[in-house]
C-alpha cells in the first residue's frame, strides 16, 4: 500500500464521524427507550421506597447474580411445597429488582394461589389472597406502572380466584370484598326505587284509569301485549337490515335498553361527585366553607379527618375511618342494607341510634345538605384513591362504556384492572393497537360475569362478614355491551372476519357460548321474541362449524335448540348454568302466578326443583362443597326478590299492580322473607299511584314470629309447608 498514512487518517476521520453521528442519535434513542420502557422509570431507584433503593445501591452490579440464585432457590422451595420460604425469598428478590415485573407476579401468585390453600379458616384464606392483591396493587404496579402483565395478574386474581368457584372459600372472598366496597359506596343507586323516576318512563296507564287493581290490571296486560307485538316486529325489521353495520343493530328490546340507560346514568351521577371532589381539605373548605365546622364537629364523635395519606391499614384500624365514619354513615344512608340483621342489647341500640342522630345532625343527610354531601364525597374519593388505589374517573368511564356496574362485585374490579392495564400500556378501552389477546380474554370474562352476577343483594353482618348474605344474579344490562365487545374487538384481532358481525376465529367460541347463554335465559324467562332475535343472529353469523361444515345444532327450532342446550349443559353441569336456569324458570313461574295461572306456576316451580335436585344429587358432601348451589327455598326467595325488582320498580302503574296481584297469591314464606326489605318501596309506589298499601301489599301474617325465628330473613324455613318440593326420584 503506497499511502498507509492516508488510509489510516481516512479511517480515523470516518470513525470519528460515526461516533459523532451516533452521539447525535443518543437523545432520540433515549426517548424511544423511555417510551418503550414497560416499567415506566429509566432509573431503577427513582421514586422507590428507601428499603428498595438501599438494596439496589448496596449490591450494585451483583444484584443480577444474587437475583438469579435467589430465583432458582425460590423455585426449588416452591416445588418442594415450602411456600413460606419461597415467599421470603420472593420479597428479597422484589427488593433487589423492584423494576422487574416477573418477581412481583410470582410473589403475588404464590400468596393468592399457593400459600392460601395451605390454611384452613376463612379469615386466613382471605388474608393471603388479599395480600396477593395488595402486593401488586400497592407496590408492584406503582413501581412498574406500564407492566401490563401485572395488571392482568391482579385482574385474574379477582376474576379466577375470587369470582370463580374453584376455591371452596370463594364465598368468603366475595363477601369480604363486597363489605369493603359497600362501606365506601354503598349499593348502586336504584332510580326506579324513587317515585320521581316514574315521570321519566313510559307510563302504561293514565291516573284516571285507577279503578280496582284487578280491573286496571287487565287493561295493562292488553296494552303490554300490543307493545310486545310492536317490539317483535321492530326487532325483526331491524335485524333484517343486512346492509347496516351489526354494531348499529340493537338486539336488546327498546324498553329494556331504556331501563338500562336510566340505571347507567344514575350510576354515573352517583360517581361524578366523587370524581369531582377536591383532593385536599383546603380545596374542600374553599368550595364548601360550611364543611370546616362539620369536620370540627365530627371530632367529638372520634372521627378524625386529615390531609395525610390514608393507607388501607390506617383506614381499617379500630380508630380508622372505616369504623368511626363509614360504618355509621352507611347505617344512616342505607339502613335496610346494614346492621339490620344484628341483634344487640337495647342500651347499645340506643347508644348507636344517638350516634347516628348526631351524625345526621352534623352532615344534614336527611335534609339533603349539599355541604354534607360534598364532605362525604371527599371522604369517598380519599378512600378509593389512597386506600384502594382506584381512580374514580376511570370507574366513571367504565360505567359510561359498559353499563350500571355494581362495584361491590369482584368482577367489577377484574374489569377495572384489566382496562386500566390496557390504558397504562398506551391503549384505551376502545382501542387496541397491540395484540393483547390474553388480556382481552380477561376483559371478556369480566363482562360475562357481570352479565351473570352483577345484580348483587348484600346484607352485611359486620361482626362476622363471612356469614353475611350475598346474592348474585343475572343483570340483562350487560348482554348488549358484551355482545358488541366481541364484535368490535374480534374485528381488530381478525380484520378479515367473514360473515355478518362475527367475532373472528380468535373469539368465535366465546361469542357463540355467550349467545347461547343469552338465548337460554331469555327463552326460559318467557321472552321468546327477544330470544329469537339473538338466535337469528347466531344462525346467520355462525351457520357452520369451525371446520366449515353446516352446524346441525343451529338448524333446529328455537325451542328444540334451548332444550338441547340445557340437556348438554346438564350432562356436565356447572354452577353458572344451573343458577341461570333455575332463576329463569322461577321468574317465569312468578309471572304466571301473577296472572292467576296457578297450575302453570306449580309446573314451573316443580321443573326448577327438578333441575336443583338433579344437580345437587351428588354434591351434598364436603368434597363437593365448592360446587354446591343455594338450597331451593333460598333460590325461590332470591327469584321472588328479583321478580319484584323487575315489576314493582319498573316505574309504571302496571308494574305496581302486577306486583300487587302476585303479592296476593304468593306463598307465605316468600312474602315473609322479603317484606321488611320491600315495605318502604311498597309504601312509596302506592303513595305515588294513590293505591291503598294495606290492600295492595298487606303485611304477611305471623311476621313477628318469623323475625324471631329467622334473623336471616332472606332464608325460608326448610320445613315451611308452602315450599313446593320435588320428591327424590331415588
Amino acid at each position: 500500500m503506497r499511502h498507509p498514512r492516508l488510509v489510516q487518517l481516512a479511517a480515523l476521520l470516518l470513525c470519528g464521524g460515526l461516533v459523532i453521528a451516533a452521539g447525535w442519535r443518543v437523545p432520540a434513542i433515549d426517548a424511544g427507550r423511555a417510551e418503550l420502557n414497560p416499567q415506566g422509570h429509566e432509573n431503577v431507584v427513582e421514586n422507590a421506597p428507601p428499603e428498595y433503593a438501599f438494596a439496589v445501591q448496596v449490591f450494585g452490579a451483583f444484584r443480577s447474580l444474587i437475583t438469579d440464585i435467589a430465583f432458582i432457590r425460590a423455585e426449588q422451595f416452591k416445588e418442594q411445597g415450602r411456600y413460606y420460604d419461597a415467599m421470603q425469598l420472593a420479597k428479597w428478590i422484589c427488593q433487589l429488582q423492584p423494576r422487574f415485573p416477573s418477581v412481583w407476579e410470582f410473589a403475588s401468585w404464590n400468596m393468592a394461589w399457593n400459600i392460601s390453600v395451605t390454611t384452613f379458616t376463612p379469615e386466613e384464606r382471605w388474608n393471603w389472597v388479599y395480600n396477593g392483591v395488595k402486593l401488586l396493587r400497592d407496590q408492584g404496579i406503582p413501581l412498574n406502572p406500564r407492566a401490563v402483565n401485572l395488571y392482568k395478574q391482579l385482574a385474574w386474581t379477582y376474576n379466577n380466584k375470587m369470582s370463580e368457584t374453584l376455591d371452596e372459600f370463594h364465598g368468603t372472598y366475595k363477601r369480604n370484598w363486597a363489605w369493603r366496597m359497600h362501606l365506601v359506596l354503598g349499593p348502586p343507586p336504584d332510580p326506579y326505587a324513587n317515585p320521581e323516576i316514574f315521570e321519566l318512563v313510559d307510563q302504561v296507564a293514565s291516573p284516571d284509569d285507577l279503578g280496582v287493581i284487578e280491573e286496571a290490571g287487565r287493561v295493562t296486560a292488553e296494552q303490554h301485549e300490543a307493545k310486545r307485538q310492536r317490539r317483535a316486529e321492530m326487532l325483526g325489521q331491524e335485524y333484517e337490515a343486512q346492509d347496516r353495520d351489526p354494531l348499529d343493530v340493537q338486539l336488546t328490546p327498546p324498553e329494556q335498553q331504556e331501563r338500562c340507560d336510566v340505571r347507567r346514568l344514575a350510576c354515573m351521577e352517583r360517581l361524578r361527585p366523587v370524581d369531582e371532589a377536591p383532593a385536599t381539605l383546603s380545596g374542600l373548605y374553599e368550595t364548601w366553607p360550611e364543611t370546616r365546622e362539620m369536620v370540627a364537629a365530627l371530632r367529638a364523635l372520634d372521627i378524625v379527618i386529615e390531609d395525610g395519606e390514608l393507607t388501607e391499614d390506617a383506614y381499617w384500624r379500630p380508630d380508622g375511618l372505616a369504623f368511626t365514619f363509614f360504618e355509621s354513615f352507611r347505617a344512616l344512608a342505607n339502613p335496610g342494607a346494614t346492621l339490620a340483621r344484628i341483634r344487640i342489647a337495647d342500651e347499645a341500640r340506643a347508644a348507636e341510634r344517638a350516634r347516628l342522630d348526631r351524625l345526621d345532625e352534623i352532615l344534614g343527610h336527611a335534609e339533603g345538605d349539599p355541604a354534607g354531601r360534598a364532605l362525604v364525597s371527599f371522604l369517598e374519593r380519599k378512600v378509593l384513591v389512597e386506600a384502594y388505589k382506584l381512580d374514580p374517573a376511570h370507574m366513571l368511564e367504565l360505567v359510561e362504556t359498559f353499563g350500571p356496574i355494581d362495584w361491590r362485585s369482584v368482577d367489577a374490579h377484574s374489569l377495572y384492572w384489566t382496562s386500566q392495564g390496557i390504558v397504562a400500556g398506551g391503549e384505551t378501552i376502545n382501542s387496541y393497537l397491540n395484540d393483547k389477546t390474553n388480556t382481552t380474554r380477561v376483559l371478556f370474562f369480566s363482562l360475562r360475569n357481570l352479565f351473570m352476577f352483577n345484580s348483587v343483594t348484600f346484607e352485611p353482618l359486620p361482626s362476622q362478614i363471612d356469614r353475611s348474605y350475598l346474592g348474585r344474579s343475572i343483570d340483562p344490562c350487560f348482554m348488549e355491551p358484551l355482545h358488541r365487545a366481541y364484535i368490535r374487538l374480534g374485528r381488530l384481532f381478525d380484520p378479515d372476519t367473514q360473515g355478518v358481525g362475527g367475532a373472528g376465529d380468535t373469539f368465535r367460541s366465546g361469542h357463540t357460548n355467550f349467545l347461547t347463554e343469552i338465548i337460554r335465559r331469555l327463552y326460559l324467562s318467557g321472552l321468546e321474541e327477544q330470544a329469537a332475535a339473538f338466535y337469528r343472529f347466531l344462525q346467520d353469523t355462525y351457520p357452520t362449524t369451525i371446520t366449515g361444515q353446516p352446524n346441525p345444532a343451529l338448524q333446529k327450532r328455537l325451542h328444540d335448540y334451548v332444550v338441547d342446550s340445557l340437556r348438554d349443559s346438564d350432562e356436565v353441569p356447572g354452577i353458572r348454568e344451573m343458577i341461570l336456569t333455575i332463576h329463569s324458570v322461577l321468574r317465569n313461574a312468578y309471572s304466571e302466578l301473577a296472572k292467576g295461572n296457578t297450575e302453570r306456576y306449580v309446573q314451573l316451580v316443580r321443573r326448577a326443583g327438578e333441575f336443583h335436585e338433579n344437580y345437587m344429587n351428588d354434591k351434598r358432601n364436603e368434597q363437593a362443597i365448592r360446587l354446591q348451589i343455594p338450597e331451593f327455598p333460598a333460590m325461590q326467595v332470591d327469584g321472588f326478590h328479583l321478580w319484584l325488582m323487575d315489576t314493582v320498580r319498573s316505574g309504571t302503574k302496571g308494574g305496581v299492580m302486577e306486583g300487587a296481584r302476585l303479592w296476593r297469591r304468593a306463598p307465605l314464606f316468600l312474602r315473609q322473607s322479603v317484606y321488611d326489605m320491600w315495605a318502604p318501596t311498597f309504601a312509596e309506589a302506592c303513595e305515588y299511584w294513590g293505591f291503598d298499601e294495606r290492600e295492595a301489599f298487606p303485611e304477611p301474617p305471623g311476621m313477628e314470629e318469623f323475625r324471631r325465628l329467622n334473623p336471616d330473613r332472606f332464608r325460608a324455613p326448610e320445613s315451611d309447608p308452602n315450599v313446593i318440593t320435588v320428591p327424590n326420584a331415588g
